[in-house]
């Protein structure tokens, strides 16, 4: 029997364990069924058929006082989706290093880089990724931070799979005080302009811009994706520490820094399941699965498919770039997967840039947690604060 206690703990020798005996296994503490290999897991992202998005459980629905963009389906979704999916175009993304991305990185470095000393997960990691994101959306500072509040909450909604009704409970209040954000879709509303929350209100919209519960709620979701490329960076920054040769290689040519953010997206990237519900009953590797059953699309084994990858739990900068499953596939595939990435690779750049001395601290517990959303835990790290450099 599988138990969330030991996929929240390190989901990988299990997931390895599942794939060779068990592909398709019923996980009781969650009330899912769980798919690791990748072939199945890509039958379940892009069969919209037979297996949807639409969650009427969910506690999201609940907390972002509507329907998500990740849980639509059909028209609705494409209505929304298309709104703004082209302001994260790759052709937009140098434009965005240049003129978001990196002068956000210095800023947030220069804050934090006197005390010779931090957790670059929590001080430097989400706030470059906040800010940035949040600087596409039209946030000003203090919608960043509602939306950096609300995506930690949803990280703990979403990894409690329903265990704990205290969890849900505790993030209501906070996600109901949005004033922060309704402020600037109101204004937004009478006033637009080019950032992306006024694109999803009038984008083919002329005259008739989308009602709150097609905006508001989609945007308090955005707030998990808003942090998502500070783990990844965070994801990157400790498989590095773990492999000192590729460190030192992408210390000596940081353009292998786009290889490495990749590789590690697949090797353990922020996200490692996703869920769907059965529209019917199906069969999925010799597994019968009823009707109205939940999902639970293991990307994150999918993307450590021997397979599929050639020694898959080794991380490697250099290892042939081949299509893996850390942004989904199909229709709800991250539509914000370029700039995703160009936020870790970019915040990385600039912290390797400034701190050629950075270390991992002295005595530094590794502790990543989760398994829906897995995040790589306190990066804390020292360095010579007299030794970095200036922008």
């Amino acid at each position: 029997m599988v138990t969330i206690a030991e996929l929240e703990t390190d989901p990988y020798p299990v997931y390895l364990r599942l794939r060779a005996e068990e592909p398709v296994a019923w996980v009781p503490d969650a009330r899912q069924w769980l798919v690791t290999r990748w072939q199945d897991v890509h039958t379940v992202l892009t069969d919209v058929e037979r297996f949807t998005t639409d969650q009427p459980g969910s506690p999201m629905l609940d907390l972002c006082g509507g329907t998500p963009l990740l849980m639509r389906e059909g028209e609705s979704h494409q209505d929304v989706r298309e709104a703004f999916q082209h302001d994260f175009d790759p052709h937009r993304v140098n434009d965005f290093v240049d003129t978001i991305a990196r002068p956000v990185a210095h800023r947030v470095a220069a804050e934090v880089l006197p005390s010779g000393g931090a957790d670059l997960a929590a001080d430097y990691f989400e706030p470059v990724a906040v800010a940035a994101m949040c600087a596409l959306l039209g946030l000003d500072p203090d919608g960043a931070d509602t939306m950096r509040r609300w995506g930690n909450l949803l990280t703990r909604v979403a990894n409690n799979f329903g265990r704990d009704p205290g969890v849900d409970e505790a993030a209501r209040p906070s996600m109901a005080e949005d004033k922060a954000v309704t402020v600037v879709v109101d204004r937004l509303r009478e006033q637009p302009d080019t950032s992306v929350t006024s694109h999803l209100l009038h984008h083919d919209r002329p005259g008739d811009a989308r009602r709150d519960v097609d905006v508001v709620p989609v945007l308090k979701h955005l707030g998990l994706s808003v942090i998502e490329p500070g783990w990844l960076a965070g994801w990157t920054l400790l498989a590095l520490w773990s492999a000192p040769d590729q460190l030192a290689a992408v210390r000596a040519d940081r353009a292998l820094l786009g290889a490495a953010v990749y590789e590690a997206l697949r090797w353990s990237g922020p996200v490692g399941v996703l869920g769907r519900r059965t529209t019917r009953a199906v069969t999925l590797a010799e597994r019968e699965i009823p009707a109205n059953s939940m999902i639970a699309a293991a990307i994150a084994s999918a993307n450590r498919d021997e397979t599929m990858f050639p020694d898959p739990d080794r991380f490697d900068v250099y290892r042939d770039v081949r299509t893996h499953l850390g942004f989904g596939a199909g229709p709800h595939r991250c539509p914000a997967h370029p700039l995703v990435t160009a936020t870790a690779r970019t915040a990385l750049d600039v912290l390797l840039e400034r701190v050629p001395g950075l270390l991992p601290a002295p005595g530094r517990q590794v502790a990543p947690h989760g398994w829906k959303l897995r995040l790589p835990g306190p990066l804390d790290a020292v360095w010579n604060a007299t030794s970095t450099r200036v922008s």
